[in-house]
């Protein structure tokens, strides 16, 4: 470890005394928001440099030899409203590439005023209206405790909080179960994104995304735009960018938990094609000391792959292909001592899990006319799970030194999706722009999840076979006035399996007051199915899937937003919001207060007995979200959340749901200095503060527990809550710009005060009293990033 730290050293005073004044160039297209069509004759001005250029008959523009540093690039073109970008990063390592797409004028010959700056926050999609947020791939590197990582830097938005776990990173919006996450990529649904995840969840311990392959995506809060289905509480809809087609370009990071290498570049001179590679290898055995109390000792490994090709051609359209995949696996040794065998340990059973997940997809973009195209998406994607525990109930000795593993957990699912996305998109005029389409998925499964239990095997959940989920939609958008726009839409989703449907309305209603203020209302209806194998959870001691006929979860959305800009770089938005859930599955018993509400992923539902669509659910609340986009070297944002989230099951008592934390607030910020003898050099500084309501539980029942000699729960449903969750991360980083070459030290210190947030608590059968887990503890991460 010291022999690595002298050589960073080493390279930082060396690049040091290589200082000189680096530039870079700033190449991009400038496209219709709605047509997607490229725009020539576009004007971009890039200041405070009074430099500009303008888009050539393509829509392409470059800006060659900019120095490097953060400048405003303003584009604008007559009949579109200006674009101004702020605050662009430029370093010396990689060429700056943009796709900058202006929205038309109200009127197609209004005279182009630029005066207002966009803002940052606002959704990619033009449909979106509320609840929906862009967020780009310099605030996944710039955010404490973000570490490249989409979900995790969506922790800091208002609405959304973690499900109480640190290491699982699970995604809990406005009080709903992780559950209710869709993942897109590329336009397409994928599997949960994540390593170390389990059966229907949507979180996980590490993600197999890489900031160094994505471009500026979306994340919505609720209240989705009419193409989005097979959601109930969020969605991400990621994109990746494409590689730099005129240059070749290599990045490298390396640090304490793994390392990662990039690649992009051209095909030919003669072609526009290029092509974008990432690969991750972990070295989590450094980490192993900091997260030994949350996962064992035990020490994970994965690695990740993700790729894009793209193709255009000239009558043809754009081609492109894109994967996304990962293996993990996460082993553990029974103790060769039997003195050792302590069920309150995490060393208490021997297990090995190992998972291959991934997707792979073809997409294809072509333009009927100036005005109209259609985007096609056929992807193939996988997730194969297999786990074996051996306890040490099934565990014992042949001689003194040598004992005998007994299986006593199997876990087998495979789980294989053929997708076929396609929609029709038209920019009928300024007032008007069509949306249709749909899509079909092949959905080829098999699962098995057996424990001994009692001396004999039991069966929880089994089944194999396929299904076909069918989605489709329509979404109109009418600009009333310059003011008004009005968004409808209806979705449809349908599941063979058990032929349950749904049929979706939504609409939308946004109303620019003023330059400052803007009111938003949006309502919807929004559902999706349970994951496949919760349709063959079986009865103890019968082969019957009594879930088999579950319909889907449906939830209204209602939702008011007021956004009020303070200033040019400042806004204001306030959400009020309820939803209203229904045909939510419960177990059916009248005495019964589970709910599948409440439920993380399907292994939480191990052990229950038949559930019906007999229960319901609402959560209601108000998120702030205060935010200082990044000006004049630093950025702020502020959230807060006061909200409530309740569940009624079929005992008709209503329970605070697992997620009701009732409150949260966020704050960050940070700040850049220059610095060397060209100011070409940047130290950044960031931080965060979490606080929030605690994790609900429901409580052990000590004295039937010490009266068993096992954990026996009582019936009051989450009615507890651990101590309130509060946590400080800071983020160090130092940027050193070169003449062909950027290089990053990074430094990112999570709960730096080492705070003992608790996770949940359990019964110790050993000493009769309850013993509480705890979250992680304080994690330090190290990275050394070269981009070239």
């Amino acid at each position: 470890m010291k022999t690595t730290c002298s050589l960073f050293l080493f390279v930082v005073f060396f690049l040091q005394t290589q200082a000189q004044q680096p530039t870079q160039n700033i190449r991009g297209t400038v496209l219709d928001k709605e047509s997607q069509r490229s725009i020539p004759g576009a004007n971009i001005v890039i200041n405070p440099l009074n430099k500009g250029t303008s888009s050539d008959l393509e829509g392409n523009f470059e800006l060659r030899d900019v120095p490097v540093g953060r400048h405003t690039l303003v584009v604008s073109f007559l009949g579109y409203e200006p674009y101004v970008l702020s605050n662009i990063n430029l370093s010396s390592g990689k060429e700056l590439i943009l796709n900058i797409a202006l929205r038309a004028s109200f009127t197609e010959l209004a005279e182009v005023e630029v005066k207002a700056k966009k803002n940052s926050a606002e959704a990619n999609n033009e449909m979106a209206v509320v609840s929906a947020r862009s967020f780009s791939v310099e605030e996944t590197q710039r955010y404490a405790a973000a570490i490249f990582d989409p979900a995790r830097m969506a922790l800091n938005f208002a609405g959304v909080n973690t499900g109480g776990d640190d290491l699982q990173n699970e995604i809990v919006v406005r009080g709903n179960s992780p559950k209710g996450i869709l993942w897109r990529l590329e336009g397409i649904e994928i599997p949960n994104p994540n390593h170390f995840d389990d059966l229907g969840a949507t979180g996980g311990a590490i993600s197999m995304l890489s900031s160094s392959t994505l471009a500026a995506s979306d994340f919505y809060t609720g209240a989705f735009p009419a193409e989005y289905g097979n959601a109930l509480s969020g969605v991400f809809d990621l994109q990746f960018r494409n590689g730099n087609n005129q240059k070749r370009e290599y990045a490298f990071m390396v640090g304490i938990a793994g390392m990662e290498a990039s690649l992009e570049g051209p095909f030919s001179k003669k072609s526009k094609a290029s092509y974008l590679f990432n690969y991750r290898y972990s070295n989590t055995a450094l980490l192993s000391s900091f997260i030994e109390d949350a996962i064992g000792s035990a020490i994970p490994k994965y690695q990740d792959l993700s790729f894009k090709i793209n193709l255009p051609t000239q009558k043809w359209g754009t081609f492109s292909l894109f994967a996304l995949g990962g293996y993990n696996i996460y082993a553990e040794e029974l103790e060769a001592d039997s003195a050792l065998w302590n069920e309150d340990d995490w060393n208490f059973e021997a297990y090995r899990s190992e998972q291959y997940k991934g997707v792979m997809g073809l997409s294809h973009r072509f333009f009927i006319n100036q005005n109209a195209y259609i985007k096609s998406v056929a992807s193939l994607s996988a997730n194969n799970f297999e786990s074996r525990n051996v306890g040490i109930d099934n565990a014992y000795y042949i001689s003194p030194t040598t004992f005998k593993e007994v299986e006593d957990l199997r876990m087998e699912n495979e789980d294989y999706a053929y997708r076929f996305n396609s929609f029709y998109n038209a920019k009928l005029n300024n007032q008007h722009t069509l949306r249709i389409g749909g899509g079909l998925s092949l959905l080829d499964f098999s699962f098995l999840h057996q424990e001994i239990v009692d001396g004999s095997w039991r069966t929880f959940f089994e089944g194999s076979g396929d299904s076909y989920f069918l989605q489709a939609y329509a979404q109109w958008k009418y600009r009333i006035s310059p003011e008004l726009s009005l968004h409808t839409g209806l979705h449809y989703s349908r599941l063979t399996l058990n032929n349950t449907q749904a049929f979706e309305p939504r609409a939308a209603l946004s109303w620019t007051a003023s330059r400052k203020h803007r009111l938003s209302l949006s309502v919807g209806l929004h559902s999706n199915p349970e994951h496949l194998s919760t349709y063959f959870l079986k009865q103890e001691g019968s082969e019957a899937t009594p879930n088999f006929y579950l319909e889907f979860i449906k939830a209204q959305h209602y939702v008011l937003s007021h956004d009020w800009e303070l200033s040019q770089n400042t806004h204001l938005k306030t959400e009020l919001y309820y939803q209203y859930l229904f045909d939510v599955p419960v177990e059916n018993d009248a005495s019964s207060g589970l709910s599948l509400l409440s439920a993380r992923s399907v292994w939480d539902l191990i052990g229950t007995k038949e559930a019906i669509n007999a229960g319901t659910g609402k959560n209601y609340g108000i998120d702030f979200s205060l935010e200082r986009s990044f000006v004049d070297h630093y950025y702020c944002l502020l959230t807060a959340s006061l909200f409530d989230s309740k569940y009624t099951a079929l005992n008709q008592i209503e329970y605070p749901s697992r997620y009701a934390s009732n409150y949260n607030l966020t704050a960050l910020a940070g700040k850049e200095f220059k610095k060397g003898e060209q100011q070409q050099n940047i130290v950044g500084f960031n931080a965060k503060v979490k606080f929030g309501g605690g994790n609900r539980y429901t409580p052990v029942d000590l004295v039937a527990s010490q009266a068993e000699g096992e954990t026996v729960w009582s019936e009051d449903y989450f009615s507890e809550k651990v101590k309130d969750y509060f946590r400080v991360d800071i983020g160090f980083s130092y940027k050193m710009n070169r003449a062909k070459a950027i290089h990053t030290l990074l430094i990112d210190i999570q709960n730096v005060s080492n705070r003992q947030n608790v996770f949940t608590q359990r019964y110790n059968a050993d000493t009769q009293q309850i013993d509480y887990w705890y979250q992680t503890g304080i994690l330090p991460v190290f990275n050394y990033r070269i981009e070239f």
